[in-house]
């Protein structure tokens, strides 16, 4: 990783906030929308997964490694620039999301779902066990919000 932190700017009110997002460029493994919640591409081969990325799903233990929200869209080889920690933009979510919520991998591609409880018949309350990747800053508009990702690298 090549992040650098050199730079903090702290004037509110502009849409030049430095030094409250980190992000990294990875290949596309496949087709990427932006705000994507994207994970390693676990289908490649030695090092190469953690090179590319894809749209998560919780559903294929292939993209269940999630590594923040895509900045920009990208087709399959395609450089593609993602949020890896901080504020981001436009996030893909469910429209269940509230501001405050905490959002995890969900079994929609590339989707963040809010965590839930869940009890099951012997009354015994469990958690879907996926990483929490972001912290909705707002209510969704149409499935997108802005959200604070939190580094899946520490």
């Amino acid at each position: 990783m090549a992040t650098q932190n050199l730079i903090q700017y702290l004037e509110a009110g502009t849409s030049a906030v430095m030094n409250r997002s980190k992000h990294e460029y990875f290949l596309a493994g496949g087709t990427i929308t932006k705000g994507q919640v994207v994970a390693l591409d676990l289908t490649q081969s030695d090092a190469d997964r953690a090179l590319y990325v894809v749209p998560a799903d919780s559903d294929a233990t292939t993209t269940v490694v999630a590594v923040g929200i895509a900045i920009e869209a990208a087709a399959a080889g395609e450089k593609v620039k993602v949020c890896i920690a901080g504020y981001c933009e436009g996030a893909v979510v469910s429209t269940a999301t509230a501001q405050g919520d905490m959002l995890q991998l969900g079994s929609t591609a590339g989707q963040l779902e809010v965590r839930t409880l869940s009890v099951d018949e012997a009354g015994s309350a469990t958690f879907n066990l996926f990483p929490i990747v972001a912290q909705a800053l707002e209510a969704d508009t149409a499935g997108l919000a802005d959200v604070f990702v939190f580094s899946q690298f520490s």
